[in-house]
Formats: C-alpha cells, structure tokens, sequence
C-alpha cells in the first residue's frame, strides 16, 4: 500500500498502525505524480494541526532510562489551540501558544502543559468565537470585516526562552509574556520589545553568554521596510537601539548575532502590502518567492551605523545556527531552502495538511555557510551539506564565538523531518540517528551535563510516533547519535506541532 493513493474508504479499513507505515517517501512520491487535489494525508501527519486541550500535569511513562546527571527543564512552545467557535486557521504554523515542560529530577520525569493567557486568547475563550485575523488567517472572508489588516493581537505560540532567570514566551506580534517557571502561568508581561512604536519585534532573540546581553530584532513595513534591534543589559533594562532602513520590502523570522555583528538575510520572500490592508489577503498570503533577485545580506555593528550589503544566490532562511568572527571575514551558518514551497505558494504543505491533504514540500533545506569579507565586500557561499535540515541548534555556552558542533533535524519532507544530525564542521563528519519514515522529528534541544566540556551533553526532541498517534520526547547522548536515543519520554496523548524549546 506504500506506493499508492489512500482513498477516503481504504483509510477508513486501514488500522492506525497501516496508516503509520504509509510512508513519508511515497505519498510524496505519489504527489509529485498527482495533480490537484493532492491525496490524502496520512492520519497521524493531521495531528500535527490538531489542537490540544492543555492544563495537563502528570508523570509519563519512560522507555529505556533516564540519567540521573540531567536535573532541569525542557520548556517548549508551538500553536496548541487551531479552532475557535467552529472557524479554524488555515495554516500550520499558526495558533495559540502551549508552552509544555518537562522537569527532570533523578531520573524521574513529570509532564506539564498549559496555554499563554494572551489577551487574544482570554477574549476568544469568552466569547467563543474569531474576534482577530491572525498571520495566516483573516479574522472574516468579507474584506471589509479585515480591512487595514488587523493582526493585532499576539498569540505567543513560537519561542520559549530563559533570559536572567525569566521564562519569556513570544511570536512575532506584540509583547513578551513571563511565564511562571513552575506552573506555567502567564504573569502578564514585561516591557522588552515595546521600545519602539508600531513596529514588530521577531519571535527569536539572542543572548550573549559572554556579556548576558539580550538582543531583539524585528521589522516595520510601510512605504519602505526599517529594520531595528534593541539591545538589553542583563537586568533587562534598555542598553542601545538602533534601526536602518532596508533596500527591499521582505518577511525574515530569524536574525544572526556574532560578538560584534548582527546580519540579516533578506531573502526574496517579498510582502506587497496593499492586498493584506485591503482585507483581500492574510499576511502571509501576501508573499511571494522571487528567488531570481537572490539575496541581500546586511551587517551591522552591534554598536549600530550604517550596514553593509552583500549579495547572495536566492535562499530562505527559517533559522540561524550562529556566526563568528574570523580575521576581517565574519562566518553566519544557517538552514536555506532554494524555494520555502512547504510555506507559501498554492498547495504548500503547511496549508493543505489543515485540510487533511498533502502538498509541495521538495526542495530542501541545506546547511549553509555565508564567509564575507568585511573589506572587499565579498560573500562566499558554501553548501555544507545537501540534504534535508531544519531546527539548527548549538551548545548554546559556544553562541557567538567559534563553534566546531551543530545540530539538526534531518531527513523526511522539506521543514518536516525524521531524524537527528550532529555536523562536526571541524573534522566535517556527522553522526546521524533516523527514526523512519512515520516519525515527524522536531527541534533538537542541548541540554550541558553540568561541568562537562563544550558540546557534552543531552539532545533532547520532541516526536510525533504514527503508530500510535502519541508524542514522546526522545533522549540522546549528543556526542553518539548514531546508537539511538538511551531514553523515550511518552506522553498519553498527541501534541500539536511545537516549534521552538530551550533547557534551564
């Protein structure tokens, strides 16, 4: 059945286990053959956009065994919650914020999860029904109902970050929500990211571990794009702000942070603004590939200035590993996809999976390296490796200085993976663990054994099993991918997708 189309009744004869084997490779496969619609997605692929209840706290079952040296916490966020009042979000990458954690104590393990009190999702809970557009999906079809755009409200459903003993909880719109540490109250939120009017501060952040400075970054459109950063002392009280102004109007999601510089790649993914203020589009639907223009990179001095620009074969970039200075050439190591088709476009995969359906999700993201000479003004580009990555995370006591070890997600669908990999770019050799074709593999997160040496450690991810239609937290030595994980941590349910985590 591996090699041909699932109708509607043969799922229906199908048990969950048959529909778990239908491999990732063949249905995507059989969509390439296939023109619209797009066959069916397996059962368990659907989960991945099926909301959860939240509020759950209780002690999962443990296969294999848990090392007593990890004492701490996972903490994880992503969309939990798609539907409201019988209107769903048309998008995967979309939804309310759940952050989950997982604490580890002597071997034991205890799972809570719970959703970020957002004032979009108290009023929405109220009134049970759509008050707000959100990025993927207009709050009405009628664009009058949408006009000017009005995504107003955050949703806090992407990072999850420990900044100076703050739980923080963010997506691109709006404030940064303080998490409680232990039972995952939202505690309203702080200031951070609201230094500047009418602008929008990115999910992600970086944080210095040599200086404890905390750096945000965003963008503000209009009639020209302004790209701004502010940089906060580890009190969180504002150190500098700066802004420039950008050469091309475009969506980022990530920036790159060195000890002296932060680069922003200004791939080709263009924003037209008029279709999304008439209320005719959502904002996302109001981007478009243009990977002929290629890239402009601009670097800034961390002290601001004026950037300088270099140009780059088209590639969009979801996530950043990290960057370095070396000499006058300054190294950024990130995940670029030659097309992001599981994105944006007719038929993406994040779209269609809402609907039951597969969809475009080919083209890779591969590892790339971008080596500028800060004199001449020369980019080099240089494809690490070739094959399918995303979720690119470090030891993160190595951000901002030379690193010699990356990790990934790796294998299955493009932004949909199966496995783990962890690139020595030293020796450049990589130690790779799959778990097949019916596991989706989420964002590797390290975990420092305490007083070990860099990249000694534990990687923990997040998994979607397709036999049993449950999630479980797989445990890995970082250092022996290749033996497979020494632990799984299942839950007694599914968790929607999850994005972004980090480890306290």
């Amino acid at each position: 059945m591996t090699n041909s189309l699932l109708s509607a009744r043969q799922k229906d004869n199908m048990t969950r286990h048959e529909i778990g084997n239908n491999t990732i490779a063949a249905v995507a496969n059989d969509v390439r053959k296939t023109k619209i619609p797009f066959p069916e997605a397996p059962h368990w692929m659907t989960l991945l956009g099926t909301s959860e209840k939240g509020g759950r706290d209780y002690t999962p079952q443990i296969e294999g065994h848990i090392p007593k040296n990890i004492q701490g916490s996972l903490y994880r966020n992503g969309p939990g919650l798609f539907e409201v009042g019988g209107s769903s979000i048309n998008h995967l990458l979309d939804g309310d914020g759940l952050i989950q954690r997982l604490s580890f104590s002597n071997g034991t393990v205890r799972y809570q999860n719970k959703f970020v009190e957002t004032e979009k999702y108290k009023a929405e809970k109220k009134s049970q029904k759509r008050l707000y557009s959100t990025w993927t999906t207009r709050r009405s079809r009628n664009p009058i109902a949408n006009f000017g755009g009005r995504v107003t409200q955050s949703q806090s459903g992407v990072t999850v970050y420990p900044v100076h003993g703050k739980i923080l909880a963010r997506d691109e719109l709006g404030p940064t929500y303080l998490i409680d540490p232990q039972t995952l109250e939202t505690q309203g939120n702080i200031p951070a990211g609201r230094d500047l009017d009418n602008v929008g501060f990115k999910a992600h952040s970086k944080l210095d571990p040599q200086t404890g400075e905390w750096i945000m970054a965003g963008t503000q459109f209009g009639p020209s794009m302004s790209v701004h950063a502010s940089i906060y002392e580890p009190s969180l009280k504002l150190k500098k702000q700066f802004s420039f102004k950008s050469p091309r109007q475009v969506y980022i999601h990530d920036f790159i942070a060195s000890k002296e510089h932060l680069i922003f790649v200004l791939h080709p993914c263009v924003f037209s603004p008029l279709p999304f203020l008439s209320g005719i589009k959502s904002f996302t639907d109001s981007f478009a590939w243009k990977g002929n223009e290629g890239n402009l990179i601009a670097v800034i001095s961390r002290s601001g200035g004026n950037p300088k620009f270099f140009e780059a074969p088209g590639a969009f970039m979801w996530h950043a590993l990290n960057a370095f200075e070396d000499g006058e050439n300054l190294i950024a190591d990130f995940i670029g996809y030659d097309n992001p088709d599981h994105f944006i476009g007719k038929n993406a995969f994040m779209t269609n999976i809402m609907k039951g359906y597969m969809g475009h999700a080919s083209v890779h993201g591969k590892i790339r390296r971008y080596k500028m000479d800060l004199q001449t003004g020369v980019l080099r580009e240089e494809i690490i490796d070739n094959e399918n990555h995303e979720f690119p995370m470090l030891d993160e006591r190595a951000a901002m200085g030379q690193h010699e070890v990356g990790y990934f997600a790796t294998g299955g669908l493009g932004a949909f993976n199966s496995g783990l990999k962890r690139l020595n770019y030293k020796l450049q050799t990589s130690d790779v663990y799959d778990f097949g074709e019916s596991v989706q593999v989420g964002e590797p997160i390290f975990a420092p054994v305490p007083g070990g040496d860099m990249d000694q450690g534990w990687l923990m991810s997040q998994c979607l099993d397709g036999n049993t239609g449950k999630t479980f937290f797989a445990l890995f030595d970082a250092q022996s991918l290749s033996k497979g994980p020494v632990g799984k941590i299942w839950l007694e349910h599914h968790v929607p997708i999850s994005f972004h985590g980090s480890w306290v």
